[in-house]
């Protein structure tokens, strides 16, 4: 145990950047500390607390990510995170109540968009119509599809006839009873999803749901409670939201905030380890260990890190080091990460619009699953009208995934600032001298890229630069969409950017419980792994909102309001 000898340098120090850890250091500098007597002691005569937060790269906002691309000054691409649902109520009081960010509803389901299957044309519609679908599917199967149950609804049909009371409940009661559900005399959160799925459906309806659901994750073998909630736990009157300014404008804003009430903020600093530390009035709090060197003492350490990030961690100190409990290696590796890769292709003209496509998604089993008709600058307001640029966004997991990472450059050097240098492991390959070439075919002059105006445009502009995509890839997305949309004489693309959210330290671009698991309870055990030790987690990887930003900020009021005993905030809405 490290002996510090004098005042810690933080009451708290949070690791980690993203949306859970940003949110975290508002929410404690801003939080009425009345109701917890320990952070009211902590803060003592100032009633202010002292934190710091450690980034390990250049930027906040973790995976939320918003890019800007050239000569489209008012369009907002998301290469991360991109939206939250009306049934949210953390992240949507965040974002409306309390930040007060515009948004807009997102259309992401539109009957005349596309569904190029097997090798088939077909339009959303005709997911409802059995005998239009390319698949060998079972009379019963046939029958379920129809006006009211497209195909991506095969799976929540699979489930309800093992569970038939899944079609009944909603909100706190579906979770309820699903957390004690039995198939066989064994508890539900022991059988795998897809196990469950294959007893009362045929593999080519599991194929068909798959690639009309358009993630493929979400048809894996985890943990079935949770995987469930993802099919039933969603209304139909449920929206989608995107901030007007981008995703990211969210982790600003609470980062703005969080530096106005006094707390420290220090990016690029990658934490090495950490360790229990005697501090001067004899309580123990936790030395953290940075990768430049330098040593910083705390009353307590939040990682608001995902799986991949704690896993990066030198093995060291009573949470992660040899004397650590062996349940805490368990909680760790309760969840699993998924690869989950985003790609934004521009346009000098709109070529889809002739085909009458403007909005919404069209889903494919080609690697790009999933096409957005993002935007069209001169559409925008403030626009130019005369400028015709547009994109498209191409969002894949899993083995579409895994295609586009074989199109990628060669693997970053130990000091990249994006990633920290380190690879999930997987191949890679690009032709050298051609990875950051795009096509030659460049706008006309007025639909020439601005200067940037503002702090955020800067930013926005140098994501984008920052994640240019290969020649190679952009290629290979131009030859798909000409295939999935049944046309050849459309213009080359001009630019391009990608973001594969597999790489260290992110590990994937979302988390998903391991079957055998009570995710309810490791969540909660999570959020303090050792019992004794002032060390809490947080982040979408443990929550029970996975996938969403909800979960990370799900997590991180697990541990302001039952580990710091703050109010819960009062933003948030019924």
């Amino acid at each position: 145990m490290h002996s510090s000898g004098a005042s810690p340098h933080y009451d708290i120090a949070i690791v980690g950047g993203g949306i859970s850890g940003v949110y975290t250091g508002y929410r404690l500098l801003s939080a009425d500390l009345s109701a917890s007597p320990q952070l009211k002691a902590w803060a003592g005569s100032t009633g202010k607390l002292k934190v710091g937060l450690f980034e390990g790269s250049e930027r906040i906002g973790g995976r939320i990510l918003s890019a800007q691309p050239p000569g489209m000054p008012h369009v907002t691409c998301e290469l991360g995170g991109m939206r939250y649902m009306s049934s949210q109520p953390l992240i949507r009081g965040l974002v409306e109540n309390e930040l007060k960010i515009t948004s807009r509803k997102q259309v992401v389901i539109d009957d005349k968009n596309l569904a190029y299957l097997r090798g088939h044309h077909l339009s959303i519609a005709q997911l409802c119509d059995p005998n239009a679908l390319p698949y060998n599917l079972l009379d019963e199967e046939k029958a379920w599809i129809g006006p009211k149950n497209t195909a991506a609804s095969l799976m929540s049909w699979s489930i309800a006839k093992l569970l038939p009371q899944v079609n009944s409940l909603t909100g706190t009661a579906l979770h309820q009873y699903l957390q004690t559900a039995e198939i066989d005399g064994t508890p539900l959160y022991q059988h795998g999803f897809w196990n469950l799925l294959a007893r009362g459906m045929s593999f080519e309806a599991y194929s068909l749901a798959r690639a009309a659901v358009g993630y493929d994750c979400l048809g894996v073998n985890g943990n079935a409670v949770d995987l469930i909630l993802e099919f039933f736990d969603f209304t139909p009157d449920v929206e989608y939201f995107l901030m007007d300014g981008g995703y990211e404008t969210v982790p600003w804003g609470l980062q703005n905030r969080y530096t106005d009430a006094g707390g420290e903020l220090k990016t690029g600093t990658w934490l090495s380890r950490f360790e229990a530390a005697t501090l001067d009035d004899g309580t123990t709090g936790a030395c953290l260990h940075f990768r430049d060197g330098t040593s910083v003492t705390a009353r307590a350490v939040v990682l608001a890190m995902p799986k991949r990030s704690l896993q990066l961690l030198q093995t060291d100190g009573p949470v992660l080091g040899p004397q650590a409990p062996a349940h805490v290696g368990e909680l760790i590796n309760a969840v699993q990460g998924f690869p989950f890769d985003k790609l934004f292709i521009v346009y000098p003209e709109p070529w889809w619009e002739k085909l009458g496509l403007s909005a919404g998604r069209s889903l494919t089993d080609l690697p790009i699953r999933q096409c957005y008709y993002w935007a069209v600058e001169g559409k925008q307001q403030g626009a130019d009208p005369k400028n015709t640029n547009s994109t498209l966004m191409a969002y894949s997991d899993m083995t579409g995934a895994e295609f586009w990472g074989g199109l990628r450059e060669m693997p970053l050097g130990p000091n990249d600032a994006r990633t920290g240098g380190l690879r999930a492991g997987r191949h890679r390959t690009a032709a050298v001298g051609e990875a950051r070439k795009l096509f030659a075919r460049q706008a006309v002059p007025f639909q020439a890229a601005r200067a940037a105006t503002t702090h955020s445009d800067s930013r926005l502009r140098h994501n984008w630069d920052s994640h240019k995509a290969p020649h190679a890839m952009v290629v290979e997305m131009h030859r798909q969409l000409k295939l999935m949309h049944n046309v050849q004489d459309i213009p080359d693309p001009i630019d391009a950017a990608y973001m594969d959210w597999t790489d260290d330290p992110f590990g994937g671009g979302v988390h998903l419980w391991n079957s055998g698991h009570k995710s309810w309870e490791v969540l909660d055990r999570m959020t303090q792994p050792v019992a004794d030790f002032p060390c809490y987690v947080c982040g979408e990887a443990y929550s029970t909102n996975q996938t969403w930003a909800e979960g990370a900020l799900q997590t991180a009021e697990c541990i302001l309001q039952k580990r710091f005993r703050l109010a819960a905030p009062g933003w948030v809405k019924p």
